[in-house]
């Protein structure tokens, strides 16, 4: 190898010869600390070594502080900027300049073990959309018709979901415009909206009106909690193995000098991270730190947000605002550091305000979570407080809190609800043990106390146990205590035997006020492409048997679902028919319903192409050439292709694969260029004579095209378009322009025959 390399440097310096005539510029191999970077241009003046800019930048030196000279066409910089402590030796002998460097004259060098894929702009193409479900049951009021309706251009989304039913009859759902502003990751929605407090101490509110909140869904690959940040520094070029509670997750060669490690992926709970350092000469070094991932916090620097005002609407079946009450709610909670996030929230409506703030502090195990709030409801004043632990890991996870409001608290909404709905007091506890990997043991404990007294304790005893064969059991223990009203107590059991996709599960339960009752139940899953699935599930108890039976069927075109049922002595069944319309490009496409972007490609003329996303095999274009790809990932990059193996060989194909970006819920239009080779060929005459050896350029509507002369005079180009054109030539007889003309036909290969030529003025044979 080392002999090999020596060939191609000793090539390069008889390729520099002029360059290493001159006495002070030399074209050597760069090498520093050990690692060599291929051949850089040097110049040595009064005892300075000036090396090729290029060339250092392959070497990931920093060139920020350091001031270039110009020589000739090219750069450089002079190696003393890097004088601490180095050495530089040059062995002209051996065409080598090798440098010694201590590793702080190197930058600061960033690992991403999860490099998220490049944002693009998605392409403005109008598009629509119509999420359809169609209910029709033996029971009048199982029927129900429901949309999910949307015109998306760019960036911007006009949606509404209507639905109808006979009893409540026709609702308008939700209507609103909503923009999606990806640069600062935000959402603009102009209608109808949710407005929801993040705190646990705040109320909820449906209005129709502005808004403006965080979107972290633009961008999936954005990991919102804080990660462990871990430093090292290499004195040459090394590599770096990444362990993650004991599995390697990552590899990555790293340049000489300090180095931060970036986007470990961690995810919630206690993390271990182990990183071992491999330097060039065999020694190791290990970097470890334990740490606690809380996806309650947000990261330094991260806001996340909601501001919205407008006009409250009761619910969703009342199509006006006859409420007619103004409401404002606002919240931010941003990441001062990884381990304190903060907040605040404001809450009003008429004759009401609300506010409170929230802290989150991650401690070395596990986060504690605190809020407090103040309402003034029509002169009442009231408070609430909040407190919250968490903490998980492998084996084990531990949860508790509080929440108290006072008799006078409020919050938006809270009007809508009936008196007794509003709790004073609201406490748990829960922990979960996995001692094995088989077996799993949760206990938990809560106590509401509501307006008036009510109150509802429930204390619970649950455990998994995966057994051989695939073969689960669990078993759960509850005991409700109510005042007023009847105290239960509950015991289930339940073992599922799996195969593959499909299950069978026998279950038991005791039921303090219900009685008794044992069932047999059986399900396969609906498969991801097309295909059949059911469940079944038959009950017999104190009160009768009972039963429900669901029959699917996912198809190119949707899913539909059968269901029979009996209970209490009375059966029914429906039926479902769900599925999407897209409208793209002046036609209509059916299908599955959509969740995410879409886009239409297109070959053109050109049936049964085979498509891939991300080069994998998803569908074949139809009859007009055409194939609707859907679950894209919105304002992400998207890999969309042809395999060229589905298209004829006689068909020229422009590109194979490309990198496209679609809305949310929007789409575009992908076209691939396959069309019919048509090819032409001839011969050139000059005075009368073949024209011998040489080549030939014509200029069409697209491109230049080249093709070279024969003995015989011959000419080719693999695929020329019909026109007229005007070919120019040098060949051994001397320079001409031919004039030819390529039939519009559907021949595969046009022989244009033999083409007189005219000799270029000025140009002797």
């Amino acid at each position: 190898m080392r002999g090999h390399k020596f060939s191609l440097i000793c090539l390069a310096l008889l390729a520099a010869t002029p360059l290493m005539a001159q006495p002070d510029k030399m074209l050597l191999e760069l090498c520093i600390n050990g690692s060599c970077y291929g051949t850089a241009f040097v110049v040595v003046r009064n005892q300075h070594t000036l090396v090729d800019e290029d060339a250092l930048q392959r070497a990931h030196l920093p060139l920020q502080n350091t001031q270039e000279q110009t020589i000739g066409s090219r750069h450089f910089v002079d190696m003393s900027a890097y004088d601490r402590g180095s050495q530089i030796q040059l062995d002209e002998a051996s065409g080598r300049l090798s440098v010694t460097l201590p590793a702080s004259a190197f930058g600061n060098h960033i690992v991403d073990l999860n490099p998220r894929p490049s944002k693009l702009t998605p392409t403005a193409v109008p598009s629509a959309f119509v999420n359809y479900a169609l209910n029709v049951g033996t029971q009048r009021s199982d029927s129900y018709v429901y949309l999910d309706a949307g015109l998306a251009y760019g960036q911007g989304l006009l949606r509404d979901n209507p639905s109808w039913n006979p009893t409540e009859g026709f609702s308008r759902g939700l209507t609103r415009f909503e923009y999606d502003d990806t640069d600062n990751m935000q959402r603009w929605t102009i209608g109808d909206q949710y407005a929801y407090s993040s705190d646990g101490l705040g109320g909820t509110a449906l209005l129709g009106g502005i808004g403006v909140a965080r979107a972290f869904d633009l961008n999936p690959y954005l990991i919102t909690f804080p990660q462990p940040t871990i430093s090292g520094l290499l004195q040459a070029p090394g590599t770096l193995d990444v362990y993650e509670n004991g599995v390697l997750v990552g590899q990555r060669q790293v340049p000489a000098g300090p180095f931060n490690l970036a986007s470990l992926g961690l995810g919630a709970g206690a993390n271990n991270v182990r990183v071992v350092v491999q330097d060039p000469f065999g020694g190791t070094t290990v970097l470890q730190q334990n740490f606690y991932g809380a996806s309650q916090m947000l990261a330094q620097g991260l806001s996340d947000y909601a501001y919205e005002v407008g006009i409250e609407r009761t619910s969703t079946l009342a199509n006006g605002y006859e409420a007619g009450r103004g409401v404002l709610l606002a919240r931010e909670n941003y990441g001062f550091t990884d381990d304190v996030t903060a907040g605040y929230r404001v809450e009003a409506e008429n004759g009401l305000v609300n506010a409170g703030t929230s802290v989150s502090l991650r401690l070395p195990l596990g986060v504690l979570s605190t809020g407090l709030a103040a309402s003034d409801a029509d002169g009442s004043s009231g408070h609430g407080s909040s407190v919250a632990y968490q903490f998980n890991d492998r084996y084990f996870s531990f949860g508790a809190g509080m929440q108290v409001y006072s008799s006078a608290y409020r919050r938006v909404g809270d009007e809508l609800l009936p008196t007794s709905f509003l709790s004073r007091r609201v406490s748990y506890v829960d922990a979960t043990w996995n001692p094995v990997s088989r077996l799993s043991l949760q206990i938990s404990a809560g106590n509401t106390l509501y307006n008036g007294g009510t109150q509802q304790r429930n204390m619970g005893l649950n455990s998994a146990l995966n057994l051989a064969g695939g073969m689960s059991l669990t078993l759960g223990l509850n005991r409700q205590l109510n005042h007023p009203g009847a105290n239960d107590s509950q015991i289930m059991l339940n073992l599922v035997i799996s195969f593959g996709h499909s299950s069978i599960g026998f279950n038991a339960t005791h039921d303090g006020i219900n009685g008794n009752s044992y069932g047999l139940s059986a399900q396969r899953s609906v498969p991801s492409d097309n295909g059949w699935g059911y469940s079944v599930n038959a009950q017999n108890g104190d009160e009768g048997a009972s039963g429900i039976g669901q029959l699917d069927y996912q198809g190119k075109y949707g899913l539909v679902q059968l269901t029979d049922q009996r209970f209490g002595g009375q059966s029914n069944g429906s039926m479902l028919v769900s599925g999407s319309l897209v409208a793209l490009d002046d036609h209509v496409y059916a299908g599955r319903v959509l969740q995410s972007g879409y886009a239409l490609i297109e070959t053109p003329g050109t049936p049964d192409v085979e498509i891939t996303r991300e080069n994998q095999p998803i569908g074949k274009t139809d009859a007009d050439g055409n194939l609707l790809v859907t679950n894209l990932l919105p304002y992400q990059a998207n890999k969309v292709g042809i395999d060229q193996n589905s298209v004829p060989l006689q068909d020229q194909i422009d590109t194979t694969d490309q990198i496209i970006s679609v809305p949310r819920l929007g789409g575009t239009i992908v076209r691939f260029g396959v069309h019919a080779l048509h090819a032409a060929r001839g011969v050139l005459l000059l005075d009368g004579k073949v024209a011998q050896y040489g080549n030939a350029t014509l200029k069409t509507k697209d491109t230049t095209m080249k093709t070279l002369i024969g003995l015989d005079g011959s000419f080719y180009f693999s695929d020329l378009p019909a026109g007229n054109y005007a070919l120019q030539a040098e060949t051994a007889d001397g320079d001409m322009r031919c004039a030819f003309t390529m039939p519009n036909n559907t021949h595969p290969l046009t022989n244009l025959g033999k083409i007189a030529c005219t000799r270029i003025t000025g140009v002797t044979p």
